[in-house]
């Protein structure tokens, strides 16, 4: 053998076990690790599709890339090589069946894919497939569970599968009895969403030595969000700002909500809330010094009105004292600034008895608009409305402006008995409400006199507040004439009083003889020039039950001019009226027991005004959705357009301005 020879030869002998390596790692070692092999225990899993169809699940195998699955020892058709561990098989009979799964593990030669067979799991299994079952399902809406009973299985189990939007089902729970759910918070499910329900189906399960057969669907139960509803909701209330609420509740029964204020014995609805919105309501801005009871009703759509699906508890708010949106008129001619500051540009000047409406109040100034432009005014010379401002703190009844009690111990004043006194035509609204101006700085007073009235069980009652000067000296005038004719032979009541002055033999009774005696005449019960009521710091007032609303019983009528109502002859409810007014520190007049004044205010503000005027509520005024234009009878104008001083406004159906013009606009 030739040297080259040898050399050829050792090369080859030494490369020999590097090419059997070679080989080993590229297919020996492939192969190797291509073996699969199925889980231990592992089981079949059978789904009735109906119709002889089944789904046939098994577990994942150890290392397997495929499946091959053969039933009774023959492939399956078209679903020899299998990529997923599961496959449906059609025209199955009812009977013994023997099905092999055989994992494939998956190696490579020469870059083709070569499938090496595992262990394979054959099991024989008795298909036959259980009845749909018939369960009842129950939901329990405060706990928040939903409860299927199937009927008794014996030997068998049952799975609650819930249905997806894609039509697979996951199993959620299995017994062989009842099965509980729980949603919501630490629950299996979250509550579902609004038009998205749960869809459930309960099947019956048979086990057996390496598979399980589930059986048919039963009836397909749908849980709406609203099953899990409770029919009453929590209602709390928060304060936004002054008399400015936030109602919030939790989530009820409903497709909507109503919230819903109680008004005069009836609930009236505020507004509508969507199921699917955030569940709160704010009320806006409220009257001042009110007590608003409030509530939340769910209803469906659909339903005839008034029929609700659930209900909050009711709460009760009492609003806080608040001049906001308040109408107030000027004693006198007033400076209108720019800022709430006397030393600031004065715009122009309001004249006396202008009606405005407060639109915030500052440093001792009220903030409101005059003919398109906004400013300020002293609020120590403004008469504010007390029906509106200490609202159901008081009661009023301001006979003057509709049928006045004027009279003389029962007898009329011809022209003021029974009548509407002059300046008095506009303090009666067209709904029945009344006007009451009163000096803004003397109701601290009156506030402090009603609470305490409200805590001894009574109400203040108001008769009049402010007066015009006008109307004091006309009822005076008609009066004085009176003052030595006989009195009637019957009083306004068709009878005669019973107390009466003592006559002497042959002496007829007269207006005088009712209103002087001692030091007393006709001036000590009306002001012939000015008085305290033309100032609007003067009231006259009595008091009734707060529950029953039934006026106390005193000496004498509301505006008995004459010597049988001075205080001397007070009665007891009477002394009462008198203890609560000065008592918040009100002066009083000897000759009236229902007339009480603030004193120390007129002395505080130096007041020498006898304002002549009556007052009218016609005017703009403001809430929290916007402006709108008062008639003097208190209604709105309302889908129209008008000219108002010299502007042109466009109301819409609710009386709301639609725009105000650009040169008006404040900001």
């Amino acid at each position: 053998m030739g040297k080259k020879a040898k050399i050829t030869l050792i090369c080859v002998l030494a490369a020999l076990p590097l090419l059997l390596i070679a080989a080993f790692l590229l297919l020996v070692l492939p192969y190797v690790n291509a073996a699969s092999s199925m889980p231990e225990g592992a089981s079949l899993v059978f789904f009735d599709l109906g119709g002889g169809e089944y789904r046939v699940e098994w577990p994942e195998g150890e290392n397997a890339a495929r499946y091959k699955l053969t039933l009774d020892d023959e492939s399956v058709e078209d679903a020899a090589v299998l990529d997923t561990n599961s496959t449906t098989i059609s025209g199955l009979d009812e009977g013994a069946h023997s099905f092999t799964v055989t994992p494939l593990g998956s190696w490579s030669l020469f870059g083709r894919e070569q499938l090496r067979e595992g262990e394979p799991l054959t099991v024989t299994v008795p298909l036959r497939s259980p009845d749909p079952p018939r369960a009842e399902w129950l939901t329990d809406e405060h706990a928040k569970t939903l409860t299927v009973n199937a009927e008794p299985l014996v030997g068998r189990g049952c799975e609650l599968r819930l249905l997806g939007a894609d039509g697979n089902e996951r199993t959620l729970a299995s017994s062989d009895g009842g099965i509980t759910v729980s949603f919501g918070g630490e629950g299996e499910l979250p509550i579902p969403d609004y038009e998205s329900p749960y869809a459930f189906v309960l099947r019956v399960v048979i086990s057996g030595p390496g598979y399980e057969i589930t059986g048919p669907a039963g009836e397909e139960y749908t849980l709406e969000r609203e099953a899990l509803l409770s029919d009453t909701s929590e209602l709390a209330i928060e304060a936004a700002k002054t008399n400015d609420y936030v109602l919030r509740w939790t989530e009820a029964k409903g497709d909507y909500y109503l919230v819903q204020r109680l008004d005069g014995g009836e609930w009236e609805t505020m507004g509508r809330v969507e199921c699917t919105d955030e569940l709160e309501f704010e009320t806006g801005t409220l009257a001042s010094c009110r007590t608003y009871s409030f509530r939340v009703v769910g209803a469906d759509e659909g339903d005839d009105e008034g029929v609700y699906v659930s209900e909050s508890n009711e709460l009760t708010e009492t609003t806080e004292r608040s001049p906001l949106y308040c109408t107030v008129w000027p004693l006198a001619k007033m400076a209108f600034y720019s800022e709430p500051d006397a030393g600031s540009e004065r715009l122009t000047d309001i004249p006396a008895a202008t009606s405005l409406c407060i639109l915030g109040e500052e440093n001792g100034f009220f903030r409101v608009r005059y003919r398109g432009q906004y400013g300020y005014i002293d609020s120590n010379y403004c008469m504010i409305n007390l029906p509106e401002y200490l609202g159901e703190l008081l009661s009023f009844d301001i006979t003057n402006s509709y049928a006045s009690k004027y009279a003389v111990h029962g007898y009329e004043i011809p022209e003021v008995t029974g009548e509407v006194v002059y300046g008095y035509e506009n303090v009666q609204l067209a709904d029945g409400q009344f006007l009451a101006p009163y000096l803004y700085p003397c109701c601290g007073k009156l506030y402090e006199a009603a609470n305490a009235a409200l805590a001894q069980g009574y109400r203040l009652k108001i008769y009049d507040s402010y007066r015009p000067n006008a109307a004091t000296r006309d009822i005076f005038d008609k009066a004085a004439l009176l003052i030595d004719e006989p009195v009637p032979e019957l009083d306004i009541h068709g009878e005669v009083p019973e107390e009466l002055p003592e006559l002497a033999e042959g002496e007829v009774l007269t207006y005088r003889r009712l209103w002087e005696e001692g030091n007393y005449g006709l001036p000590n019960f009306l002001a012939q020039n000015g008085s305290m009521h033309n100032m609007g710091i003067a009231l006259d007032l009595t008091i009734e039950d707060a529950e029953t609303g039934e006026e106390l019983e005193m000496q004498t009528e509301m505006h008995d001019l004459s010597i049988y109502s001075i205080l001397a002859r007070n009665n007891q409810e009477a002394v009462i009226l008198d203890s609560i007014m000065k008592g918040a520190g009100f002066g009083g007049l000897t000759s009236e027991w229902w007339h009480f004044q603030d004193n120390e205010t007129r002395q505080a503000l130096s007041l020498n005004i006898y304002m002549w005027n009556g007052v009218s509520c016609a005017g703009f005024t403001a809430d929290d959705t916007g402006w709108r234009y008062r008639n003097a009878d208190g209604s709105y104008l309302t889908g129209t357009t008008r000219e108002i001083d010299g502007v042109s406004y466009t109301f819409d159906a609710d009386g709301y301005c639609e725009f105000w013009p650009e040169q008006n606009e404040d900001e």
